[in-house]
């Protein structure tokens, strides 16, 4: 039987435990921007091209859908808790493909492993720099420990499974601000059929007047035994964005309307 695996990835910030692996100066410059990172990117809205691709056994391309949304994050801090969520209203509405494409969220705030309240779910070592787009990076390898919370779940009919991930991250070594971060499953997940997850996820600064560092693009390759995805998901547009709400008190007057 083919296995179907219309996917929704979640970042979810759940409660840890301090981190347990010795801080390095790198390192905790990486936890410092990516805190900046958790405020600054939730004020900002912009424009997400989406393609989707669905590919053979031969590499050959079965289906193919292009997509366009207004996309912002949702943040939710209620309950001494903090998950991420990402909203996306298509611009362009499009016939639904023949066949079922894989659905990929919350890729673009992968350096999320970063944060203080998740480095104690991951076993960090610093690897030699390398030379990337004419830059020399320093490089971060981390990778889940078994019996720790993941910030990351697969969302499968209904059902949430914890991603084990490993990977590497390139960093500004002054800044500690993420270049790119590329993962992998660190086992297969065999209860769902997924044989691998593959992420490469790239950042920069956006806009002139006063920079931020954000997510630029994200490419997303999953496979099962009978079936390969390859989703990428482009950021442009970069604005600010905020909600205003104005409260009103009218006075109301006591009754009026009394015998004469």
């Amino acid at each position: 039987m083919r296995t179907a695996l219309p996917c929704l990835l979640l970042i979810l910030i759940l409660p840890a435990s301090a981190a347990e692996t010795p801080s390095t100066t790198l390192l905790q410059r990486a936890e410092a921007r990516a805190e900046q990172f958790a405020t600054e990117f939730p004020s900002m809205a912009c424009t997400e091209h989406l393609e989707q691709v669905k590919l053979s056994d031969g590499a050959k391309v079965q289906e193919h859908r292009d997509s366009e949304f207004d996309y912002l994050l949702l943040v939710d801090a209620a309950g001494g808790e903090f998950s991420v969520e990402e909203s996306r209203l298509e611009k362009k509405h499009q016939k639904p493909p023949a066949q079922p494409l894989l659905s990929t969220t919350g890729f673009a705030v992968l350096l999320m492993v970063f944060l203080p309240r998740f480095s104690g779910s991951y076993h960090f070592e610093e690897l030699e720099p390398q030379e990337i787009d004419g830059a020399r990076w320093a490089r971060l390898h981390f990778e889940h420990q078994g019996t720790k919370d993941s910030p990351s779940v697969l969302e499968v009919s209904g059902r949430q499974y914890p991603i084990p991930w490993k990977g590497t991250a390139w960093l500004d070594e002054t800044t500690g601000r993420v270049h790119q971060i590329e993962v992998d499953l660190r086992e297969p997940l065999d209860d769902i059929g997924l044989l691998s997850l593959h992420s490469l996820v790239r950042y920069g600064a956006t806009g002139t007047a006063s920079p931020v560092w954000l997510p630029l693009s994200a490419i997303i390759d999953a496979r099962t035994r009978h079936q390969h995805w390859r989703n990428t998901h482009t950021f442009t547009g970069y604005r600010r964005f905020s909600v205003e709400t104005e409260s009103k008190v009218t006075q109301v007057k006591g009754d009026t309307t009394g015998k004469q």
